[in-house]
Order: C-alpha cells, then structure tokens, then sequence
C-alpha cells in the first residue's frame, strides 16, 4: 500500500478479501475450545468502554487471529418470512375480507365479492381510508417475481392504492398509483415501486382519500411475466495479473479461448507503471474485441471510498488511451465491509454508494459500470432499502460473489438479486471459485456481566483481551470487561472453493447452472480466476 494511488494488491491479498466476503455472514463447523490461553492485544483508536461482541478470526493454523470489535449491534429489520406465491397471478382482494379504517375515517363495506365496494368518509384534514394485510399464516407477500399490478374499477372521488413493506412506517406508504377518478383500468409496472419498496415483504395494501369517496375495486392483482428473453450465458475469468497479460497476450486470449469463454476482468495498472503499461494495456482491448473477448477494466480496494481520486486519475487515464469506437467496461470490487470500523460504522455504506455514483458519473455515456458484490448485499438493509438493490439501481450490471460449490446453495443465495435484476433489467454474473483457501475458524466472545461465566477479561485502558476465566483479583477491578465464548465456528474450504478437484467437476456445475437459471437477468459465470480454473488437475 503506498500514499497517492490504490493500493495493489497481490493475488494472494485479494484471496484473502474474497475469502472475508464470503464469511462475514457465513459459518459452518463448530470447532473445538481454545486450548491455550494467551493476550491480544485490540487494534484501532476507537475506545473500547462501549464494545460488545469481539470476534476472533484463525486463518488457517495462524495463532494471532484478525480482531474485531462491535458495540451494540442494531437489529438487521430485515427477516426473511415471506409467502412466496408459484402462480403466475395473484389476487389481493381476497385478503380484504380483514379491512381496517385509517386514521379518523369511517369506512362501509358494501360488498367484497366479487368486488370490493367501500364507502369512505372523510375525516380531519389529512389523508385517510382504508387498509388490509397482506400476510398468510404470520408471513408476508413476496411479490419480486412479479411484473405488473392490475387495477380495475371506479371511484366517485379522487383515490390512491399504496403498498407498505414490512420495513416501512404505514404513514409513509409508496403510492402504487397516481389519484384514480371515475372508471379506471390500468396496469402498474412494479419495476418503479421496487426503488421504494421491498417488494419480497409486502405486508398491507393501502386505499387513500382525502374526500368522501364511493369505491369499487373490480380487479387488484398480481401478474407475473409472460415471457422475457433470457440471454445465452457465457464464462468469464477474473485475471489480476495485468503484466503478465501485457507481456504474453496471445497466452491469456488463447487460455480463455479454450475454455470457451467470453470475457476477461483485468486489473488496472499502477498510476505509477510508465506510459508504455498503460498504453500495452489500452491496445489490449482491440486484440480481445478480435478474439470476440469483451475486456473489463478491473479495479477497486476498501479505501476507495475514502480515497476515490486515484480510482478516477486512472479512468481517465485509460479512457484517454482508448478510442471512441473501442471504449470498454469498467468493475469496480470495492469490499468496504473489510474497513475497520464495519459494521458498527453506518457511514460506510453511506461513502460506499457515494463512491459508485462518483464513478457512474465520470463513466457517464463513455464506458458501461459493473460492480462486485457479495450475495448478503440482498439481505443487507441500509437505509430501509436492501443494498444490493441500491447498487443494482446504480450501475448497469453486477457480479455476484455467490461462491459455493453446491448448486442448489448457489442458486439459493443468489436467486433475490437475480429476481431483481429481472425486474430492473439488470444484468447478474454469478461467481465461482478455484483458488486454494484456508480453512478460517471464528470465535465469538459477547459481553458477560456474570463473571464466573467469563472466558476472557478486557483491559479497555491497555487495550488487551486475555482469554482466560478472570483472576479473583481481576474480577475485583471496576475497570475490566467480561466475556463469554458465545460460539465458535469454522469456515470449510471445499464449501467454496473446488480448489484442489478435477476440471470436469467445474464443467459440470457451470453446465448445470446454466440448465437450471430460468431468470432473465443470467449474464453467465465469472471464475475467480484464470490461473485458479488452468491448476485443477485434469
């Protein structure tokens, strides 16, 4: 790492941030108790008096593990308890059987079926009407594979329908519809809405007025797509090697070739490599575009949200080496969840999705935007919006980390941002992995009031964490902290990685995954990476 450019990673520095974004949120085996006892000392300059949960990472046989320190963990809002329907059309009317008046209104139910007929009258000087719940058995509706909603009807005043996600305030309803007067008959597309509103939560339906109003409502229902074309999906290989790509060209294209594929992510040069680099980098694009290769320039680092003017003095670097005619795509792999400070820093996110627009806006009408991100960007809330969303409304394709070598699990880890880059005509590249990995083993130590229950005492002042059941001397100190192994898991490597198996094995899955991804939004596979995928043994 070096002041006044990106810092450069080595394969083996960009493995181990691959490794951390597909464990952040995942662990599989229970390993067994520490067996020695021994002082570690907390990195950082935040103060420690707040912290409550301190995680413990083992990469491999490593004895000094990776540090981190959460305070009070908000809850993630986020739970996935929705009914998911299988039919192609869903009615919502049924469920209005359970209607309920909003606000200082008074509502009459004329009649339900087959139509809902309603008399609404106005109460106050705010918005008011009716509302019914959307949830079946205690779970709400997941409407993300839907594509329109079908309204029919006629009102003799003014009325808006809303729909509210389980993670917005009722008060603060999206509108489904502009005001409906008269006879109304008209078709939503839900690609909009799902910029405002989880559309796989969906827990009430909201009719609104702000007059007395005599409503009948014919028709509200759900209706899935009928048919979309779905793109034939190709291979593609990361490659972080840029000189070894500048020295041998013909060896990276002829490699890729053979494994059929269509596109190489490259990583950018150093600002700091000589003119002659760049320029052998640039004239890469027009050797790949030949070979029917489509070339991303590849480029990205956790500091980059912070320190983002090096990122753009290389763009527009590149883009002034290249011609019009010949101007390529650009994939940003960012991973700030690796920033010490994460999660318990909310502005992380906020710089992170700053830093993406910041690149949109330079690549603007010159060059197209992919971004990497972790598969638990979907279940990620920020901002009452699921991240991965938000940076798929941002760019214009992503690449998923969506490393398993199950495909049943791949598919299942994937399948919310491969919905929803259908619904937002988003293109999604799913990843797998071949590189060798270390088996990581995490520790997590909560805070432990109770100090006969303690495994480990913290000196918040020197900042060292002994893990060791406290000394009766330490447990009379006012200013130690107490903590409890709450659980120990470890990471599988073969989970991930099919380091280590046969080249058919990987053929297989990728022939399998592209038989069984029905979703619209499938761009193909990205393999992490091209030396990984030509050391399996044949």
């Amino acid at each position: 790492m070096h002041v006044g450019s990106l810092p450069e990673f080595l394969p083996s520095s960009r493995l181990h941030r691959r490794v951390v974004a597909c464990v952040i949120l995942f662990a599989g085996w229970l390993w067994p108790p520490m067996a020695h006892t021994h002082d570690l000392a907390i990195p950082g300059q935040r103060s420690l008096t707040d912290v409550e949960e301190i995680e413990l990472v083992y990469a491999g046989s490593q004895p000094t593990p990776k540090i981190i320190v959460r305070g009070r963990q908000t809850a993630n809002s986020f739970v996935l308890s929705s009914h998911r329907p299988s039919d192609d059309r869903v009615d919502l009317l049924p469920h209005a059987e359970a209607w309920h008046p909003i606000a200082a209104c008074q509502a009459t139910e004329m009649s339900l079926a087959p139509s809902l007929h309603v008399r609404i009258d106005h109460r106050g000087t705010t918005p008011c009407g009716m509302m019914w719940s959307l949830k079946a058995a205690g779970k709400n509706l997941d409407a993300l594979s839907f594509r329109t909603l079908h309204v029919r009807g006629m009102t003799s005043s003014p009325v808006k329908i809303a729909l509210v996600d389980a993670l917005t305030e009722p008060e603060r309803a999206h509108a489904v519809t502009e005001q409906l007067t008269g006879h109304f008959s008209l078709e939503v597309p839900l690609a909009s809405l799902a910029r405002q509103v989880d559309l796989r939560q969906l827990a009430q339906v909201r009719l609104l007025t702000e007059a007395d109003a005599d409503v009948v409502i014919d028709e509200l229902a759900l209706i899935g797509p009928s048919s979309e074309p779905h793109p034939t999906p190709v291979i593609g290989f990361w490659y972080w090697d840029y000189r070894a790509a500048i020295r041998d060209p013909e060896s990276m294209v002829a490699a890729c070739r053979k494994q059929h594929c269509r596109r190489i992510l490259l990583q950018l040069p150093d600002m700091r490599d000589a003119d002659q680099i760049w320029t052998a980098y640039a004239q890469l694009f027009k050797m790949t575009k030949s070979a029917d290769i489509e070339l991303l320039a590849l480029d990205g680092a956790p500091d980059m949200i912070d320190h983002a003017v090096p990122l753009v003095g290389k763009l527009n670097r590149l883009l002034g080496l290249i011609e019009r005619h010949e101007l390529p795509a650009v994939q940003l792999d960012i991973e700030p969840y690796l920033l010490e400070g994460f999660p318990e820093d909310e502005t992380i996110f906020d710089r992170y999705v700053d830093t993406i627009d910041r690149v949109a806006t330079v690549l603007r009408g010159q060059a197209k935007l992919s971004v990497v991100i972790p598969f638990w960007f979907s279940s990620t809330i920020h901002r009452q919006r699921p991240l991965a969303f938000s940076v798929m409304d941002r760019v214009d394709e992503v690449a998923v980390m969506s490393y398993r070598t199950d495909v049943d699990e791949l598919m299942t880890i994937s399948d919310d941002i491969l919905r929803y880059g259908a619904l937002a005509r988003v293109p999604v590249w799913l990843a797998l992995e071949t590189t060798k990995l270390l088996p990581e083993r995490h520790v997590i130590l909560k805070r432990e009031h109770r100090t006969a229950l303690a495994d480990g005492v913290l000196d918040p002042i020197r900042r060292i964490l002994r893990l060791e059941a406290p000394t009766q001397r330490e447990q009379a100190e006012q200013d130690r902290m107490w903590f409890r192994i709450h659980h120990q898991t470890t990471v599988r490597p073969e989970r991930i990685s099919f380091s280590g198996r046969a080249e058919h094995e990987v053929r297989h899955t990728i022939t399998d995954l592209f038989a069984r991804i029905h979703q619209s939004s499938f761009s193909g596979l990205v393999i992490h990476d091209l030396p990984g995928y030509l050391s399996l043994t044949r």
